[in-house]
């Protein structure tokens, strides 16, 4: 199987990817069979580089397998690097495919409990913050509500904010000393 999820012909990866999303859609077995396969890098790798149709089949893979996986699954979804190419993918137009990631980083989020952070910072990292953020002035409300929720509950509090005021270093320099002309203002 691993050599239709690398076939030349992206028609023929888009349609192995689709067979594996609805694998991952199954049981805590099946997902295990996907895994001891080696299956998952590929599929990450079709996440992360595949054309925008075989993007949105790993897409379902991935977030089928954080709704259904177990918390070692889920973590070892995180180790493939999935969250970078979830993360890439959340500007796309599609609000369908937008939604699917969302609940694919919001359930790894919940699952991993005890490394939160540790998955916080790789979200910061690869921009997915930022594109979280934006997603909330979303025109769909359910993107706009999931995108709200992960931030309200993953980064509002200490737990994966970096508290960075004791490193800020403000500093005039050169032409910008000068901030009033000399002799002051004149209303």
């Amino acid at each position: 199987f691993s050599v239709l999820l690398q076939h030349q012909k992206e028609s023929i990866k888009k349609e192995a990817v689709w067979t594996i999303s609805n694998i991952t859609a199954g049981t805590k077995a099946q997902i295990q069979a996907v895994i001891d396969h080696g299956l998952i890098p590929l599929v990450i790798n079709a996440l992360a580089s595949g054309d925008f149709n075989t993007q949105k089949e790993a897409a379902w893979s991935v977030s089928n397998m954080t709704v259904n996986g177990t918390p070692e699954q889920i973590k070892y979804l995180i180790d493939q690097q999935a969250i970078p190419a979830i993360c890439a993918l959340l500007g796309v137009r599609d609000t369908q495919i937008v939604q699917v990631l969302l609940d694919g980083l919001n359930n790894m989020l919940e699952t991993s409990k005890d490394n939160v952070e540790d998955i916080c910072k790789v979200i910061e990292d690869c921009s997915g913050l930022d594109k979280i953020e934006e997603l909330q002035q979303h025109q769909n409300k359910q993107i706009y509500k999931l995108a709200f929720d992960i931030i309200d509950k993953h980064f509002s509090s200490d737990d994966c904010l970096e508290n960075d005021e004791d490193n800020f270093n403000f500093q005039i320099t050169g032409a910008e000393q000068q901030i009033t002309p000399d002799g002051g203002f004149n209303f």
